[in-house]
C-alpha cells in the first residue's frame, strides 16, 4: 500500500505533518476530513523495493570511544556515573538543535524570574526543569554549574 505525506491544519489552528499509508489520495483526504482536520497538502512517498528495505543499516562500531565524548554536568544529584542509556541520550541530544524559539522563551522567563527577584542561580535552576531541549539544558547545566 502507498504511504502518503500529509501537512494539515486542526480546528485549533496547529499544523500538523505526517505520513499515513492509505490506497489512495481520496482515502487520505476522507480520513482527514473524518478527523476534523482540514488537509494543505498531499504527497505520496517514494516507493521502495523490498531490496532497499533489506539494505544494512549503519551501526555504532565503537560505542566506547562515544561515551568517553560525552561531557555532562549532573547537578543536585549524588548519582557521578552516568547509565548508557543517559550516555547515549545524550550523545544524539548534541545532535539536537537550538531554535530561536528556545532562545526567546529562555530569555524571556529568564526577564521575568530575574523580574520576580530570583536570583541568577535559581532562575537557571527554575528554566532547566523546564527546558525541553537536551541541547539547551545541557548548556545551561554547564552555565549553572560555572556561575
Amino acid at each position: 500500500m502507498p504511504v502518503y505525506i500529509y501537512k494539515a491544519i486542526t480546528k485549533t489552528g496547529l499544523v500538523v505533518r505526517n505520513r499515513v499509508e492509505a490506497p489512495s489520495r481520496q482515502a487520505v483526504i476522507r480520513g482527514l476530513k473524518n478527523s476534523n482536520i482540514l488537509p494543505i497538502s498531499i504527497e505520496q512517498a517514494a516507493y521502495h523495493s523490498k531490496k532497499q528495505v533489506n539494505k544494512q543499516r549503519k551501526n555504532i562500531t565503537n560505542i566506547e570511544e562515544i561515551m568517553k565524548d560525552i561531557s555532562t554536568t549532573r547537578l543536585g544529584n549524588k548519582k557521578t556515573t552516568l547509565t548508557n542509556k543517559e550516555k547515549i541520550n545524550l550523545y544524539f541530544a548534541k545532535t539536537e538543535r537550538i531554535t530561536q524559539r528556545d532562545l526567546v522563551v529562555f530569555t524571556q522567563n529568564f526577564y521575568l524570574l530575574k523580574k520576580a527577584n530570583f536570583n541568577n542561580i535559581h532562575a537557571l535552576n527554575t528554566i532547566i526543569q523546564g527546558t525541553e531541549n537536551l541541547s539547551f539544558k545541557g548548556i545551561l547545566e554547564d552555565i549553572l554549574a560555572r556561575s
